[in-house]
C-alpha cells in the first residue's frame, strides 16, 4: 500500500509522523511525505520517505495581508497535492494537523481518497476541526475537552520505542533536572529558570536544552551550586528524561508524551500565545492524571520556586514516576497502521 503522511513546521506535528512513517515502512508500506521547503521535516526525514513540497503557510494569528497571501497559497496546494496523490497512485492519506494538513486533506477528499487524522493535542487545532467530517478516523494523543464521536480512537502519540530502564532512583544525589522549552527553544525558561533553581539554595545537577541560537549566556545564569549542561539541542531527549528525576518544559503534546511513558513528571509552563491555549489544556491533562503540575507565565518567579521546593522536599517528583498511564505512546503508530488497514 501507498501511504501519503502530511506533516510540517515544528517537531510536534513531524515526529509523530515520522514515527508512524516507520512502522508503515517496517510492514512493507511505502511512504510519501507532504511538507514545506522550510520545515524540521527537510531536516530528520529519512531516505526511504519522499518528501513532496506545496506552498502551504500557515494562516492564524496573521495580519490581513498575510491571509490574503496563505489563501492564495491554499488554493495553489491545493491542485498540487491532487497532482500528487493521482500521480503516485496513493491508497491511504494520514494528516498530523497544523496548517499543512489542510489543502492535503481538502485533496484527499476531493480524490475520494481514505482520510485519517491524528491530533496530537488535548483539543482539536483548526485543521483538524475543518477535515474531521470528510475523514475516516481522527486518532488522538490525548484526551480532548470535546465529546468523543464513534470515529474517533485515543491510543496516543506515536514515539520511538526505547529499550531503557526507567526506574526512578529517589536515593540518588545530588537532584537531576531536565530543562527543555521544546525543539524551538523558549526565551522565558532560558532566563527564568536558572533564577527559580538559584532561590532553592540546594545542589542539583541540571541538562538545559535553550533551542537553536538561544544558547549565549543561560549556563552564566545559574549559580555556582548547579552542575550545568546546557544545549541547543539534545539529539535523543529521552535519554535526558530518564537522566532525570523530574523536568521542567512547555507543555507540548511530544515532550509530554515522552515524559509519561518514561515515568517522569513535570513542572509544566505552557506557551501563552499557542493557538486555542492547547499548550495550557494539555498540561491541565497531565495534572489530573497526576503526573505533574502546571505554572503559568503570568504567575510570579516567587510562586515557582515555592512550587519547586515543595515538588523536591515532598518527593512529588517520586510520586509521579510511579503513576501508570492507560496511554501506551510507544505503541501508538502500531495501532494506528492496524486500524486503518481494517478498513
Amino acid at each position: 500500500m501507498k501511504f501519503l503522511i502530511s506533516a510540517a513546521g515544528t517537531g510536534g506535528h513531524v515526529f509523530p509522523a515520522l514515527e508512524f512513517g516507520r512502522e508503515c515502512i517496517k510492514n512493507d508500506h511505502e511512504v510519501l511525505w507532504i511538507g514545506t521547503k522550510t520545515g524540521i521535516e527537510n531536516r530528520v526525514l529519512p531516505q526511504n520517505i519522499k518528501l513532496l513540497t506545496i506552498p502551504m503557510k500557515g494562516f492564524r494569528g496573521k495580519n490581513f495581508i498575510f491571509k490574503i497571501t496563505s489563501l492564495v497559497g491554499l488554493i495553489a496546494s491545493i491542485f498540487k497535492s491532487i497532482f500528487y496523490i493521482q500521480k503516485n497512485n496513493i491508497d491511504y492519506i494520514v494528516c498530523f494537523g497544523g496548517y499543512i494538513s489542510l489543502p492535503v486533506g481538502l485533496s484527499a477528499w476531493i480524490c475520494r481518497k481514505p482520510l485519517f487524522l491524528h491530533e496530537q493535542n488535548a483539543i482539536m487545532g483548526t485543521s483538524n476541526k475543518m477535515l474531521k467530517k470528510f475523514s475516516k478516523i481522527i486518532f488522538l494523543g490525548f484526551s480532548i475537552n470535546e465529546p468523543i464521536s464513534k470515529k474517533m480512537i485515543l491510543i496516543g502519540n506515536p514515539i520511538r520505542q526505547l529499550n531503557q530502564n526507567s526506574s526512578l532512583n529517589p536515593t540518588q544525589q545530588p537532584l537531576r533536572v531536565y530543562i527543555t522549552g521544546g525543539s524551538q527553544g523558549s526565551d522565558f525558561i532560558n532566563q527564568n529558570i536558572p533564577i527559580a533553581l538559584n532561590a532553592l539554595d540546594m545542589p542539583l545537577e541540571v541538562r538545559h536544552q535553550s533551542g537553536s541560537g538561544k544558547s549565549s549566556g543561560v549556563k552564566g545564569l545559574y549559580s555556582h551550586d548547579i552542575s550545568v549542561e546546557v544545549k541547543e539541542f539534545y539529539d535523543l531527549p529521552q535519554d535526558s528524561i530518564v537522566w532525570a528525576d523530574f523536568i521542567i518544559s512547555r507543555a507540548g503534546a511530544l515532550s509530554l508524551s515522552e515524559a509519561m511513558s518514561l515515568k517522569r513528571g513535570s513542572v509544566m509552563i505552557p506557551l501563552p500565545s499557542a493557538i486555542d491555549n492547547h499548550q495550557l489544556l494539555n498540561a491541565i491533562n497531565i495534572e489530573g492524571l497526576g503526573m505533574g503540575l502546571v505554572h503559568e507565565e503570568s504567575e510570579s518567579m516567587e510562586l515557582l520556586s515555592k512550587k519547586l521546593k515543595n515538588v523536591i522536599e515532598n518527593k512529588e517528583y517520586v510520586q509521579w514516576s510511579q503513576k501508570e498511564s492507560s496511554l501506551d505512546h510507544f505503541h501508538a503508530a502500531r495501532r494506528m497502521l492496524s486500524s486503518i488497514l481494517k478498513l
